[in-house]
């Protein structure tokens, strides 16, 4: 059963929200409340994070959360992600146009789009030692190694101990996103399929994030006919793991 939350203003624009890697449905409340122009919105929280159990299998984890997308989108809807999130937002709204009145991307990491980019390569290397440890079962060094992926994020050993526990758990399912976001297991990179979304999308992005959210932005940039990009001066990612504890 996945967990829900409503936010927002009962009967206005609807929207729904997914959140990021080691995040929860949670976060997004002070962001909500904070809107000039109120939304009616649906938060979730994906399995294996927040009050959704964790999914014995998690097969390609991409096609996983993008099928929730499906399931909960009843209507035409502005839909909001952020890093993973982002990304099954993306699956979603380019292979069912019709559920969708606009994207907001924060820091999608729809790394395949950016495969052409110089920051691709050294990126994807960059993660294999996470990979390494999961397949040898030590899902704490995993967790250390998705940590130091992301600047600003804190230290393994400073978090509370069941916070630990559960992002090392949740390094399957880091791992269970390498078909959708590295092998395109969704076709999103086959002729047409970005170019034909007509759909306003949004991307956004922290000047101080690491440079593969650069690349993969100016990437999607380029792919999608009405992407504009929004940069936060000064901003890094969001060290997810921090709102843990806030659930």
């Amino acid at each position: 059963m996945i967990h829900t939350r409503r936010l927002g203003v009962p009967g206005a624009a609807p929207a729904l929200l997914a959140h990021c890697f080691l995040g929860h449905s949670g976060t997004w409340v002070r962001l909500i409340e904070a809107l000039e122009t109120p939304l009616d919105a649906l938060a979730f929280d994906m399995p294996g994070h927040g009050r959704s159990p964790m999914p014995e299998d998690p097969g390609d984890f991409h096609a996983m959360v993008s099928g929730i997308v499906g399931e909960l989108v009843t209507g035409p809807s502005l839909l909001v992600g952020h890093s993973f999130g982002a990304a099954s937002m993306l699956r979603h709204a380019l292979h069912h146009p019709d559920t969708v009145r606009g994207l907001v991307l924060i820091e999608p990491v729809y790394f395949l789009a950016a495969r052409d980019e110089p920051e691709f390569a050294p990126y994807q290397a960059s993660e294999q030692p996470l990979r390494d440890a999961v397949m040898a079962g030590d899902l704490a060094r995993a967790a250390r190694h998705f940590l130091a992926l992301n600047p600003g994020s804190p230290q393994l050993e400073d978090l509370p101990e069941p916070v630990q526990a559960l992002m090392a758990a949740q390094m399957r399912l880091v791992v269970a996103t390498t078909k959708g976001l590295f092998e395109d297991s969704g076709g999103l990179m086959q002729p047409g399929v970005m170019a034909g979304f007509d759909k306003p999308v949004l991307l956004m992005r922290g000047s101080a994030t690491a440079p593969i959210f650069h690349a993969t932005v100016r990437a999607l940039a380029r792919m999608l006919p009405r992407a504009e990009v929004a940069v936060i001066e000064g901003a890094g990612d969001l060290p997810p793991a921090k709102s843990l504890t806030m659930m």
